[in-house]
């Protein structure tokens, strides 16, 4: 089967002959990054409602384009939705959010240039300046790295999240060929050859619906640019498997070189003859060329072997103050060493519509990233921001001093003069990498300024993180300790504590720790970091 495959590639490469433009994606600068929070994206959906709104009265003057703006007013249909439960549930779906997003960014502007060919009315003015505060470049790479991010880390086939099928589940919303496109063109660019001809080949078939024509007509997407794309991807894949530890500049080179010298019609033929190929088929051989999946991958995806409970694992708590004697909480050890504990049912539903309530009246959460942590202080690239965040500072607000004392409660550990609580909303296919809370100076370079005010202005090195779940996820956005083979799926209203330190204050390595993609959901936690200076009374051996 293998030199089938190679011997089909083969007959590709000497058919090709036309050169393949490469388009540049233009980065632009914006202050409002939609991606990186559920929450955010809820607001394109309004601005999309309001262009569909002015998009009707502007039918009646376009009667020459009447079927082309009717078809595209019939692909943008979905229920109507009153509440933001109902809002924020809808943009937890990527199957959703990428392609409205996409959608802004790329097609909406186009459709606009599409209308004015006829005439320029208050209408269009109205939509254009609307679409000014739309998703930037900028944006669309974050969205489309989360969505890679959630077929990566989840074995996702392409095919398969095209029509609405993530992690074994069905959903109702489909992928377009614009937005198979689009990932394509985003994992050749990435150099993940294997990846993004899937995309391509996805983004074929879906092309030969109805829409095709109007993805041609309005959006510049000829299926002719779709096979010349794939062809070269499909070279430049056989490059990569027959030497897969390295890429060479020169084969992009020599596969435009082919190109130059092929014919379009011979090459779509061949090409046409592979896709009528069984496509269970391809799937399969690709998966002979997948690299294993990590650790962290492996806990992601449920492939853990589930660890026997220890003795007495679960348990009412009322040790740490004489509160609990009359309300004790439900605890469930995880870990002895490094201590993990699960607290069950310990936030009020209250408090948490109270926290996301102020959280969605504020419009200036501040960008998250893959590392928030105290040796990590200069920003990364733009594109990785995975979340948004509310810090509600001191006892301002009237749920912050009962959930503080509940912490203290829980954990048995100071937290006066640490009252800051971090809300945090996770964006499309957010996630954090595998890290530590604490900070070891004895053997992470730092900077010296940082250093100096380390113990003073931060009260030393993180000894335990406390985590409460402000909502339930459908999929994915589970807790998971590597190393310990431990992995916890976000509940809303449980609390996940453990130490990044031992009972001699120095770091713990079997913290490490990370935060699977979300693939279904919008994803709100509520975290607090004790630090060690603080329990000179509590943990007298850690001063």
């Amino acid at each position: 089967m293998k030199m089938r495959f190679l011997f089909k590639l083969n007959l590709l490469v000497l058919l090709l002959h036309q050169n393949l433009a490469i388009e540049d994606t233009q980065m632009e600068d914006t202050e409002m990054i939609y991606s990186s929070s559920v929450l955010s994206m809820v607001k394109l959906l309004e601005m999309e409602d309001s262009l569909k709104d002015k998009l009707e009265s502007y039918v009646q003057v376009m009667q020459i384009k009447l079927d082309s703006i009717k078809l595209f007013q019939q692909m943008l249909q979905r229920e109507t939705m009153t509440t933001l439960e109902e809002r924020e549930e809808f943009m937890g779906n990527p199957l959703n959010a990428f392609p409205l997003l996409r959608r802004l960014n790329q097609d909406w502007p186009k459709w606009l240039k599409y209308l004015r060919t006829a005439i320029a009315t208050k209408t269009t003015n109205a939509m254009e300046k609307k679409l000014k505060s739309g998703p930037s470049n900028e944006d669309l790479q974050v969205a489309l790295k989360g969505f890679a991010r959630i077929e990566s880390f989840y074995d996702q086939e392409a095919a398969d999240m095209a029509k609405g099928d993530l992690l074994g589940q069905h959903f109702g919303s489909q992928l377009t060929a614009p937005d198979c496109f689009a990932l394509a063109d985003f994992h050749y660019n990435q150099t993940q050859f294997a990846r993004c001809t899937p995309w391509y080949r996805t983004a074929l078939r879906i092309h030969q619906s109805s829409e095709g024509k109007l993805y041609e007509k309005v959006l510049g997407l000829k299926r002719k640019k779709i096979y010349k794309k794939y062809a070269k991807a499909l070279v430049m894949e056989a490059f990569y498997l027959a030497m897969p530890n390295k890429i060479n500049p020169e084969w992009e080179t020599l596969a435009n070189q082919v190109a130059v010298e092929a014919n379009y019609q011979s090459t779509k033929d061949a090409i046409d003859e592979y896709l009528a190929g069984d496509a269970d088929i391809l799937q399969q051989e690709a998966a002979k060329h997948k690299p294993k999946p990590s650790r962290l991958e492996r806990g992601c995806r449920g492939q853990w072997q589930r660890k026997s409970s220890p003795p007495l694992a679960c348990r009412y708590n009322q040790e740490y103050s004489a509160f609990l004697l009359l309300a004790p909480l439900k605890m469930e050890v995880l870990n002895q060493q490094p201590l993990i504990v699960l607290y069950h049912e310990v936030l009020y539903e209250k408090e948490l519509r109270a926290m996301r309530d102020i959280a969605n009246k504020n419009a200036t959460m501040q960008d998250g990233w893959t590392r928030m942590h105290f040796d990590q202080r200069v920003k990364p690239e733009r594109e990785d921001r995975v979340l948004k965040l509310h810090i509600f500072q001191g006892n301002s607000e009237s749920f912050s001093p009962s959930i503080n004392r509940r912490i203290a409660d829980m954990t048995g550990l100071e937290v006066q003069g640490n009252n800051a609580l971090h809300l945090s909303n996770y964006g499309l296919g957010g996630y954090f990498n595998a890290h530590y809370d604490y900070v070891d100076l004895t053997k992470r370079p730092v900077n010296p300024s940082l250093q100096a005010n380390y113990f003073t202005e931060w009260g030393g090195d993180v000894l335990a993180t406390v985590l409460l779940y402000a909502s339930d996820v459908r999929l994915g956005g589970a807790v998971v300790f590597p190393k310990l083979k431990i992995s916890v799926e976000p509940k809303k209203g449980n609390a996940l504590i453990w130490d990044n330190l031992n009972n001699a204050g120095d770091p713990d390595k079997l913290s490490k720790h990370a935060v699977c993609p979300v693939v279904m959901g919008s994803r709100w936690t509520i975290y607090k970091w004790i630090n060690e200076q603080q329990q000179m009374l509590k943990r007298p051996c850690l001063a």
